[in-house]
């Protein structure tokens, strides 16, 4: 299958606050509607937790991308370089 990145017209369900899924490069990433509140992860269950907390735990809020997917952290994002004194969660 191809990869394909993740259209915000295409969630699957209204009350879908936050999407977690993995980037091009492989890292855990969480997104939400907007693209305004996300972050990158280095495992799974960290970028869940995450973005359950965020949520205030509502069930349906956080859907989870199949593998085949790529999910970007959004435009709010997509412009800032990364400092060294920026951290990726989950990293000492």
């Amino acid at each position: 299958m191809n990869n394909r990145a993740m259209a915000k017209t295409e969630l699957p369900a209204f009350g879908v606050r936050f999407m977690v899924g993995r980037d091009a490069g492989g890292h855990w990433v969480v997104s939400d509607r907007e693209g305004r509140v996300g972050g990158l992860f280095t495992d799974r269950a960290s970028a869940v937790h995450f973005a359950m907390f965020e949520s205030d735990h509502l069930p349906g809020a956080v859907y989870c991308l199949p593998d085949h997917m790529i999910l970007s952290l959004g435009p709010a994002f997509e412009n800032r370089a990364m400092s060294p004194r920026m951290k990726i969660a989950g990293r000492a």
